[in-house]
């Protein structure tokens, strides 16, 4: 049974804990302003609480969510913050849960808590330091029917959906998703510091084997590791059952050294320096060559109602020969963004670029950043694709996604005929947030593969997932 004085002591706790924080934070008014505002809606939902347990209904009290705001949890706990800082800056985002959890592991300016968890739920005190450290992730089973041969039995790659394969149907279980995370944060004289490890079992080339997913730290605004490409939005990926989503996204992991800087009133810049991976059809004797590392510079804008990024990437992709190397420039610009509509979300992303294969969910691993010429020389073939999403929020437990993407490569005589040329993706699904930690959904999915010779095929898919989160 709570205590009405346990209750009173948790609300002087976090206020105590709050007024230093907010005499430290920097002299930006919004940013004080949503402070005071959760703070209030922590004080209203404590006396709720007590009001309840002072006329004896336990059951009600019991069911009135109380959450303190991450900033005076961390404040008012006197083993995790120091001068130099607290351990995370609150997020600015609107809050958003996705069943695929691209958000929790993205790096963010001050290590900024995520939109999926703006309070930073789960986090164990190390004794003796100043470090907490939380294990999380989800386990995730899905059931899938093809109406006819896709390709891939687990994630809905367009690109591999097999042409003139006749009518095969197909159904397959797999928890290949489930995911195991660690993630350790806490204050250092440089900034908070984050240091996040992820892992799944998408590494068997078609069975099922443990994969490292990301691998990242973070002191302040300097990130190195293994992680999302500086280059993609995984904020504004859209809310999908299956496991690949849309061809067109660029949602691809990379080793990488980032700078990100403040720009004020919810702006930021990045510059990154990506390692590089040539992807050329090779023949015998020839070997892909990275003369010189990716560099992603982005400029983005965070606001309560959402966010928009902008980002560019120059690269040059080459080859080796003997004593000859061969290059060529190439480079890709984006836009996208999530924006809040009352309690719906709307979600968009676009991509062009030479030299952009790798980047695109649908090709990267596949050969089509570029050709080698019959005289030896690069030539990058030109890619472009897209998404829009759209979620709509019928309950707080109930929702719905309608997912649309293409992706378009350059038709060129020296690909083969059979070379890639174009795909189409497309998903509706429909969620129940059983309880904060077990989800259920159904998804409807179809995928549409073209080749450069103008043969096609498409497919139906029929998913079921299960979710338990390990920590919500």
């Amino acid at each position: 049974m709570t205590h009405p004085q346990s209750v009173a002591w948790i609300a002087a706790a976090a206020l105590a804990g709050a007024t230093p924080a907010l005499a430290q934070a920097p002299p930006d008014a919004e940013a004080l302003a949503l402070e005071v505002i959760e703070l209030r809606q922590a004080v209203a939902a404590l006396q709720a609480r007590l009001d309840a347990i002072d006329s004896g209904r336990q059951a009600q009290a019991n069911a009135i969510p109380v959450s303190i705001p991450v900033s005076a949890r961390m404040a008012a706990a006197p083993d995790l913050a120091s001068g130099a800082g607290r351990m995370a800056a609150a997020s600015v985002l609107p809050t958003r849960y996705t069943f695929g959890d691209e958000l929790t592991g993205v790096a963010r300016a001050d290590t900024a808590a995520p939109p999926n968890d703006p309070d930073l739920r789960g986090f164990i005190s190390v004794p003796g330091s100043q470090t907490m450290v939380r294990f999380g992730g989800f386990a995730k089973v899905n059931a899938i029917f093809d109406f006819a041969p896709a390709g891939s039995p687990d994630r809905l790659i367009t690109s591999v959906i097999p042409i003139g394969a006749g009518d095969g149907r197909n159904t397959s279980l797999d928890a290949n998703n489930t995911r195991f995370s660690f993630e350790a944060r806490r204050p250092s004289a440089m900034g908070p510091m984050r240091v996040y490890l992820e892992n799944d079992f998408y590494g068997g080339g078609g069975g099922t084997a443990f994969r490292l997913r990301q691998a990242h730290g973070q002191i302040g605004n300097t990130y190195a590791g293994y992680g999302y490409t500086a280059f993609a939005d995984a904020d504004a990926f859209p809310d999908t059952l299956d496991d690949e989503g849309p061809g067109g996204g660029t949602l691809v992991r990379v080793a990488a050294i980032r700078q990100i800087w403040k720009l004020g009133g919810g702006a930021t810049a990045a510059l990154s320096i990506e390692d590089p991976a040539s992807e050329l059809m090779l023949t015998t004797g020839r070997t892909a060559a990275q003369p010189a590392p990716d560099v992603v510079g982005v400029l983005r804008l965070e606001r309560p109602w959402g966010h928009v990024q902008t980002s560019a990437v120059t690269r040059l992709v080459g080859y080796s020969e003997g004593d000859r190397n061969e290059s060529a420039f190439g480079y890709g610009l984006s836009l996208s963004g999530l924006f809040k509509l009352g309690d719906d979300f709307a979600m968009a992303g676009f991509t062009y670029g030479d030299g952009l294969g790798r980047y695109f969910n649908d090709l990267s691993g596949a050969g089509y950043d570029g050709l080698i010429q019959p005289d030896g020389d690069v030539r990058t073939l030109a890619v472009y694709g897209g998404y829009l999403g759209y979620t709509r929020h019928w309950s707080p437990r109930w929702r719905s996604n309608l997912v649309g993407g293409i992706l378009v490569l350059d038709r060129d005589d020296l690909l083969a005929p059979t070379a890639f040329r174009s795909s189409g993706y497309g998903a509706a699904n429909l969620i129940w947030a059983v309880s904060p930690s077990f989800s259920v959904g159904v998804e409807v999915l179809y995928g549409r593969h073209e080749l450069q010779n103008g043969q096609d095929a498409d497919v139906t898919r029929l998913q079921a997932s299960l979710k338990y989160d390990f920590v919500q």
